[in-house]
């Protein structure tokens, strides 16, 4: 298969690995990357994907982010602005690493919501709470694909105990200025996400959506009935009250962890990410540029803390596949979809609050032969599922089982994007 993929190298060595046809496709230009491109800068990438499509027998389309989303102007038409993937008839696959609201930083929520409409476009999203939220809005062709490690080559080569440069460390960077001094804090977001994490903390994972459409109602549905205009608003003023929440669980699943360990184990304990002096006074390294001193790093620190920002409710980070393919021993928040990739206890170890998490680590450290074995066996088990190659192949296999490219969504007008 001839696949076309925009300017992601994760995805480029995917398939380089599955040894399909690889034609490289730009991504909208912008000085601050392609997410905040606006619909200017799409309509110049959308014109020279159709002119490479002409160019090419590309049979699939595939992206990170959105990346791949282009407009064609209509010739005699300002007005008349499609979705460049549909003018070239060929679907795209965009997965999603981060929520989709922040992903089309420089499009118009409207247009934006217009988008998602097309039945060409298959949206995969990381975090199951965040497809169902999707799916409940009645966007089409949204499934669930969770984050992988790259397509590289990885030593298997068993550690030992001796080899360790680092005894504990987590590396990842402090994520929201929410909760900083003087921070604009939208108030009509503080009791819908004060709730849902109420509610959670008592009956489980239960997504925001469950809490805040079916438990307690706080606000009208998408219907079929609804109109266009009504489901914008509708999701613009859910995603709105949704802030809160999603700052509250960065702390919940993150900050409160590394705070809590800096202050139990000092030095042994390692923050290598940027944002935590400013956020919290604490020490911290400077993040490690990719390539083999950040996978090697993972390699040889005997627990690897790994945690889950305020992006997601249930699903994975890539970092718990980024650990495990290298080899290392991860230990990490009990996320609701851990059990889904990993088997819990033989391939990686999670922990539930902090009195647990200091009893693992203590234990953990003075076991190191239970520590390499279960470091193996999870990088035995990332190695043969969790790598990008099986998630490009999952893409292939719905490209080839499903039809996503028979019927398109109404034509993008240029008032929809004002």
């Amino acid at each position: 298969m001839k696949i076309g993929v925009f300017n992601s190298g994760w995805f480029d060595r995917a398939c380089q690995a599955l040894r399909h046809e690889l034609v490289s496709l730009p991504v909208p230009e912008h000085k601050n990357g392609p997410y905040a491109a606006d619909i200017e800068a799409r309509k110049q990438s959308g014109a020279n994907l159709v002119r490479l499509m002409e160019e090419s027998l590309t049979e699939l389309l595939v992206d990170n982010g959105g990346a791949g989303i282009g407009f064609v102007q209509a010739e005699g038409d300002p007005q008349d602005v499609r979705l460049a993937h549909e003018t070239a008839a060929k679907p795209l696959y965009s997965h999603f690493i981060d929520p989709m609201v922040t992903a089309f930083q420089g499009l118009p929520w409207p247009l934006v919501w217009q988008c998602l409409q097309s039945r060409s476009w298959v949206k995969a999203l990381w975090d199951q709470a965040q497809v169902t939220e999707l799916q409940r809005f009645g966007v089409p062709n949204v499934i669930h694909l969770p984050m992988a490690a790259p397509n590289r080559k990885y030593s298997t080569e068993p550690l030992r105990a001796e080899s360790m440069l680092a005894q504990v460390s987590f590396v990842g960077g402090q994520n929201t200025s929410y909760f900083t001094a003087n921070a604009n804090v939208p108030s009509g977001s503080l009791f819908p996400g004060i709730l849902a994490h109420a509610v959670r903390g008592d009956l489980g994972p239960l997504s925001f959506y469950d809490v805040y459409h079916e438990l307690y109602e706080l606000a009208p549905q998408i219907t079929a009935e609804d109109d266009f205009d009504t489901r914008v608003n509708k999701t613009i003023h859910y995603f709105s009250a949704k802030l809160f929440y999603n700052a509250g669980l960065c702390v919940r699943n993150r900050d409160r962890f590394v705070l809590f360990l800096k202050r139990k184990l000092g030095d042994i304990f390692r923050v290598i990410g940027k944002g935590w002096d400013t956020a919290y006074g604490l020490p911290c390294e400077p993040q490690i540029e990719g390539g083999d001193a950040y996978f090697e790093h993972f390699r040889h620190c005997a627990i690897n803390i790994n945690l889950v920002n305020g992006n997601s409710e249930m699903g994975l980070n890539m970092r718990h596949f980024e650990i495990t393919a290298a080899g290392g021993f991860m230990l990490c928040y009990d996320q609701p979809e851990l059990s889904d990739h990993f088997e819990v206890g033989k391939e990686c170890v999670a922990f539930a609050d902090e009195s647990d998490l200091l009893e693992k680590i203590q234990y953990y450290l003075a076991h190191p032969a239970k520590r390499e074995e279960i470091a193996l066996a999870g990088q035995r088990r990332t190695l043969s599922q969790h790598l990008y190659s099986h998630r490009l192949q999952k893409m292939i296999d719905l490209a080839n089982g499903h039809s996503v490219g028979g019927a398109t969504s109404e034509h993008v007008t240029q008032e929809t994007a004002v």
